[in-house]
């Protein structure tokens, strides 16, 4: 691509975020804007706090399967400078287009040694690794969330699609080796390339972070409502099918910036279902709350960011002689 269409595409690219912005900003300026707001609201930090530490902790299980990932491909660096690259690449996602992660990613990891097309290959398939978990919880759990009511029957496709993503996992794997096997030399170094049984490891932490998420999903509504909804298993099972889709299809939308407007979408819906048991302005105050989960997610999000990038991790941790490192090789 030539340098002035790449420009043109940066430009269109960053045009269309600021346009997803400020339709968001518009949309959620009238729901704010209702008088009952002030009213069925009331701001409880006791449960905004755990709500931004159980996001931080499912994070936190998601960079360790990426520095597994490393390790799974001889990469020696150490968990914390592993995790502490994956929480400052989240700063990328704020970018159009959310190709910046990786590019920081490689950026952070210069110093250990990395290649970087180790780097960029498992930074791919950590991300659709937790993706597709989300997305299965998310289409399995439908019934609870209420997204498909009022969707058309290509958009339940486009739902029940998501729930696919394992299979791009497989699919990509297979890809990867065929392609190595093919073109890449004798000499020519391994292909990274993990291991299902690594991958399914992932698929089980990614799901357990998404729990998280649904547990703090419910206690950002208990932080703001007056009258929130008891934790049943219902309630759990709502939240979790809500946050997993409302994640999922933000990530999708690769023109908004951390999924923004898209995400806020998906979680109103399901809130707000959720509340017109209980609460007479349940628009207005789910509203709310999807605000305020987005508010909450990246105040402590970018307050570690600022404490890891300042404590700089020990120089690149070295294998003890004699320890294994599974790495698997695609035979030339």
């Amino acid at each position: 691509m030539s340098p002035g269409r790449r420009r043109l595409l940066v430009a269109v690219k960053s045009l269309l975020a600021v346009a997803i912005l400020v339709a968001v900003g518009w949309m959620y300026t009238g729901w704010l804007a209702d008088p009952r707001l002030a009213q069925r609201t009331s701001l409880r930090v006791g449960y905004l706090i755990p709500a931004g530490l159980l996001y931080l902790a499912c994070h936190t299980l998601w960079g360790t399967f990426w520095w597994q990932l490393l390790r799974g491909q001889g990469v020696a660096v150490s968990w914390y400078a592993g995790v502490r690259a994956y929480f400052v690449s989240q700063v990328g996602k704020y970018f159009p287009g959310k190709a910046w992660v990786l590019v920081l990613r490689v950026f952070l990891l210069r110093s250990s040694g990395a290649k970087p097309a180790v780097v960029l290959v498992t930074g791919v398939y950590e991300t659709l690794t937790n993706m597709a978990a989300g997305a299965v919880l998310g289409v399995c759990l439908l019934p609870w969330s209420g997204l498909a009511d009022g969707l058309n029957e290509l958009q339940r496709y486009g739902l029940f699609g998501l729930a696919l993503l394992p299979l791009a996992l497989l699919g990509l794997n297979r890809l990867v080796r065929r392609v190595a096997t093919k073109y890449r030399g004798p000499d020519a170094p391994p292909v990274p390339v993990p291991s299902l049984r690594l991958l399914a490891q992932g698929m089980a932490q990614a799901t357990v972070g998404w729990c998280l998420l649904g547990l703090s999903l419910w206690l950002t509504t208990c932080g703001l409502c007056t009258d929130p909804p008891p934790l049943t298993a219902s309630t759990f099972l709502q939240d979790l099918s809500g946050v997993c889709l409302a994640y999922v299809i933000g990530f999708v939308v690769l023109v908004s910036p951390a999924g923004m407007g898209a995400r806020e979408w998906a979680l109103q819906t399901v809130l707000e279902r959720q509340l017109a048991v209980s609460e007479p302005a349940a628009g207005p105050v789910a509203a709310a709350v999807a605000l305020a989960l987005r508010v909450v997610w990246t105040a402590f999000e970018v307050a570690l960011v600022v404490g890891v990038w300042f404590w700089k991790p020990s120089p690149p941790a070295v294998l003890p002689q004699g320890e294994s490192v599974e790495r698997q090789e695609v035979p030339a």
